[in-house]
Protein backbone atom coordinates (compact mmCIF):
# COMPACT_ATOMS: atom_id res chain seq x y z
CA UNK A 1 0.00 0.00 0.00
CA UNK A 2 1.53 3.37 -1.19
CA UNK A 3 2.21 5.72 1.93
CA UNK A 4 1.30 8.77 -0.56
CA UNK A 5 0.26 11.92 0.98
CA UNK A 6 -3.24 12.85 -0.10
CA UNK A 7 -4.30 15.14 2.45
CA UNK A 8 -4.82 18.01 0.15
CA UNK A 9 -6.96 16.37 -2.50
CA UNK A 10 -8.96 14.21 0.62
CA UNK A 11 -10.03 17.18 2.64
CA UNK A 12 -12.48 18.55 -0.20
CA UNK A 13 -15.02 20.23 0.33
CA UNK A 14 -18.65 17.77 0.51
CA UNK A 15 -20.05 19.07 -2.47
CA UNK A 16 -17.67 17.62 -4.44
CA UNK A 17 -18.15 14.17 -3.46
CA UNK A 18 -21.56 14.68 -3.76
CA UNK A 19 -21.22 15.01 -7.60
CA UNK A 20 -18.33 12.54 -7.56
CA UNK A 21 -20.99 9.80 -6.14
CA UNK A 22 -23.74 10.98 -8.73
CA UNK A 23 -21.38 10.75 -11.43
CA UNK A 24 -20.61 7.31 -10.26
CA UNK A 25 -24.18 5.95 -9.90
CA UNK A 26 -24.89 7.42 -13.37
CA UNK A 27 -22.38 4.79 -14.62
CA UNK A 28 -19.01 7.16 -14.89
CA UNK A 29 -16.27 4.80 -14.51
CA UNK A 30 -13.97 7.40 -13.68
CA UNK A 31 -15.75 8.84 -10.82
CA UNK A 32 -15.07 5.22 -9.28
CA UNK A 33 -11.19 4.77 -9.91
CA UNK A 34 -11.40 8.45 -8.07
CA UNK A 35 -13.08 7.15 -5.52
CA UNK A 36 -10.98 4.50 -5.07
CA UNK A 37 -7.43 6.62 -5.20
CA UNK A 38 -8.92 9.16 -2.88
CA UNK A 39 -9.56 6.84 -0.11
CA UNK A 40 -7.93 3.41 -0.62
CA UNK A 41 -4.52 5.04 1.86
CA UNK A 42 -6.73 6.40 4.25
CA UNK A 43 -9.09 2.95 4.73
CA UNK A 44 -5.79 1.21 4.89
CA UNK A 45 -4.40 3.30 8.01
CA UNK A 46 -7.71 2.89 9.19
CA UNK A 47 -7.66 -0.88 9.19
CA UNK A 48 -4.31 -0.98 10.50
CA UNK A 49 -5.07 1.09 13.39
CA UNK A 50 -7.84 -2.07 14.45
CA UNK A 51 -5.49 -4.81 13.33
CA UNK A 52 -1.78 -6.14 12.59
CA UNK A 53 -3.11 -8.78 9.59
CA UNK A 54 -2.10 -6.67 6.25
CA UNK A 55 -3.81 -9.21 3.63
CA UNK A 56 -6.75 -9.08 6.31
CA UNK A 57 -7.22 -5.17 5.13
CA UNK A 58 -6.62 -5.47 2.10
CA UNK A 59 -8.64 -8.30 1.48
CA UNK A 60 -11.52 -6.21 2.99
CA UNK A 61 -10.97 -3.15 1.46
CA UNK A 62 -10.94 -4.98 -1.77
CA UNK A 63 -14.72 -6.05 -0.80
CA UNK A 64 -15.82 -3.41 0.22
CA UNK A 65 -14.71 -1.89 -3.21
CA UNK A 66 -16.28 -4.80 -5.19
CA UNK A 67 -19.74 -4.28 -3.41
CA UNK A 68 -19.50 -0.44 -4.24
CA UNK A 69 -19.09 -1.17 -8.25
CA UNK A 70 -21.22 -4.14 -7.89
CA UNK A 71 -24.50 -2.90 -6.49
CA UNK A 72 -24.05 0.72 -6.35
CA UNK A 73 -25.41 1.48 -3.38
CA UNK A 74 -27.99 3.86 -2.64
CA UNK A 75 -27.08 6.44 -0.03
CA UNK A 76 -30.23 8.73 1.03
CA UNK A 77 -27.28 11.44 1.97
CA UNK A 78 -24.89 11.24 -0.46
CA UNK A 79 -22.67 13.71 1.19
CA UNK A 80 -21.77 11.13 3.96
CA UNK A 81 -20.18 8.41 1.89
CA UNK A 82 -16.84 8.94 3.45
CA UNK A 83 -18.61 7.89 6.99
CA UNK A 84 -20.33 5.02 4.96
CA UNK A 85 -17.16 3.76 3.91
CA UNK A 86 -15.18 3.81 7.30
CA UNK A 87 -18.50 2.10 8.51
CA UNK A 88 -18.71 -0.64 5.83
CA UNK A 89 -14.63 -0.85 5.97
CA UNK A 90 -15.27 -1.63 10.31
CA UNK A 91 -18.04 -3.79 9.71
CA UNK A 92 -16.11 -5.97 7.11
CA UNK A 93 -13.13 -6.06 9.13
CA UNK A 94 -14.51 -6.76 12.70
CA UNK A 95 -16.62 -10.20 10.98
CA UNK A 96 -13.17 -11.14 9.22
CA UNK A 97 -11.82 -11.17 12.80
CA UNK A 98 -14.45 -12.63 14.41
CA UNK A 99 -13.93 -15.56 11.74
CA UNK A 100 -10.15 -16.09 12.11
CA UNK A 101 -10.87 -16.29 15.89
CA UNK A 102 -12.48 -19.42 15.79
CA UNK A 103 -9.10 -20.66 13.70
CA UNK A 104 -5.94 -21.48 15.47
CA UNK A 105 -3.79 -18.51 13.52
CA UNK A 106 -5.76 -15.87 15.57
CA UNK A 107 -4.01 -13.82 18.30
CA UNK A 108 -5.46 -11.38 20.84
CA UNK A 109 -3.79 -9.00 19.83
CA UNK A 110 -4.97 -8.79 16.12
CA UNK A 111 -8.28 -7.62 17.57
CA UNK A 112 -9.01 -3.70 17.43
CA UNK A 113 -5.83 -2.58 19.02
CA UNK A 114 -6.42 0.56 17.36
CA UNK A 115 -2.92 1.91 17.62
CA UNK A 116 -1.95 5.49 16.60
CA UNK A 117 2.11 5.64 15.84
CA UNK A 118 4.25 8.08 14.05
CA UNK A 119 6.38 7.48 11.24
CA UNK A 120 10.05 7.69 12.32
CA UNK A 121 11.79 7.49 8.78
CA UNK A 122 14.89 9.60 8.46
CA UNK A 123 13.73 12.12 5.65
CA UNK A 124 11.15 13.46 8.89
CA UNK A 125 13.80 13.37 11.58
CA UNK A 126 16.34 15.91 11.78
CA UNK A 127 17.45 16.58 15.10
CA UNK A 128 17.65 14.39 17.27
CA UNK A 129 15.50 16.82 19.63
CA UNK A 130 12.71 16.05 17.46
CA UNK A 131 13.30 12.66 17.63
CA UNK A 132 13.08 12.79 21.07
CA UNK A 133 9.99 14.94 21.18
CA UNK A 134 8.46 12.62 19.28
CA UNK A 135 8.98 9.76 21.45
CA UNK A 136 7.57 11.16 24.26
CA UNK A 137 4.42 11.90 22.12
CA UNK A 138 4.40 8.19 21.15
CA UNK A 139 4.62 7.38 24.83
CA UNK A 140 1.56 9.98 25.61
CA UNK A 141 -0.69 8.39 22.65
CA UNK A 142 0.35 4.37 23.69
CA UNK A 143 -1.25 5.29 27.02
CA UNK A 144 -4.52 6.24 25.47
CA UNK A 145 -7.48 3.86 25.88
CA UNK A 146 -8.44 2.60 22.59
CA UNK A 147 -11.74 4.73 21.97
CA UNK A 148 -9.69 7.83 22.58
CA UNK A 149 -6.97 7.01 19.87
CA UNK A 150 -10.30 5.68 17.74
CA UNK A 151 -11.47 9.34 18.47
CA UNK A 152 -8.38 11.48 17.44
CA UNK A 153 -7.87 9.13 14.35
CA UNK A 154 -11.29 10.28 12.76
CA UNK A 155 -10.32 13.95 14.20
CA UNK A 156 -7.07 14.06 12.03
CA UNK A 157 -7.68 11.40 9.62
CA UNK A 158 -11.14 12.23 8.35
CA UNK A 159 -13.34 15.16 7.21
CA UNK A 160 -16.01 13.28 8.99
CA UNK A 161 -18.54 15.12 11.37
CA UNK A 162 -19.25 15.01 14.94
CA UNK A 163 -22.31 13.28 14.47
CA UNK A 164 -20.99 10.79 11.96
CA UNK A 165 -17.97 9.99 14.65
CA UNK A 166 -20.37 9.53 17.26
CA UNK A 167 -22.76 6.93 15.28
CA UNK A 168 -19.12 4.91 14.67
CA UNK A 169 -18.53 4.74 18.11
CA UNK A 170 -21.64 4.92 19.58
CA UNK A 171 -21.98 8.33 21.42
CA UNK A 172 -23.55 11.48 20.94
CA UNK A 173 -22.19 14.14 18.80
CA UNK A 174 -21.51 16.97 21.61
CA UNK A 175 -19.89 14.21 23.59
CA UNK A 176 -17.61 13.22 20.71
CA UNK A 177 -16.89 17.32 20.82
CA UNK A 178 -15.83 17.33 24.19
CA UNK A 179 -14.62 14.21 24.47
CA UNK A 180 -11.81 15.36 21.40
CA UNK A 181 -11.12 18.64 23.55
CA UNK A 182 -10.31 17.05 26.38
CA UNK A 183 -7.90 14.27 25.08
CA UNK A 184 -6.01 17.55 22.91
CA UNK A 185 -6.40 19.56 26.33
CA UNK A 186 -4.93 16.78 28.12
CA UNK A 187 -2.35 15.58 25.50
CA UNK A 188 -0.63 19.31 25.49
CA UNK A 189 -0.31 19.42 29.53
CA UNK A 190 1.13 15.86 29.45
CA UNK A 191 3.55 16.24 26.40
CA UNK A 192 4.75 19.65 28.15
CA UNK A 193 5.56 17.86 31.43
CA UNK A 194 7.16 15.07 30.31
CA UNK A 195 9.11 16.93 27.49
CA UNK A 196 10.26 19.49 30.41
CA UNK A 197 11.34 16.13 32.64
CA UNK A 198 13.43 14.97 29.83
CA UNK A 199 15.37 17.72 28.85
CA UNK A 200 15.95 18.22 32.83
CA UNK A 201 17.06 14.84 33.03
CA UNK A 202 19.33 15.12 30.19
CA UNK A 203 21.02 18.09 30.98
Amino acid sequence: MNKTNKKSNFFRDKSYWISTWNRFNSGDRFAFQEIYSEFIDVLFAYGSKMTHDKELIQDSIQDLFIDLYRYKIILRQPESFEYYLFKSLKRLIHKKLKRKSRTRDFEDQDFFAFELTFDFEEEYIQKESENSKLIVLQEILNELSQNNRELLFYKFNSNLTYKEIGKLIGINPEAVKKKIYRIISNLRKTYNVKTLHREVSHS
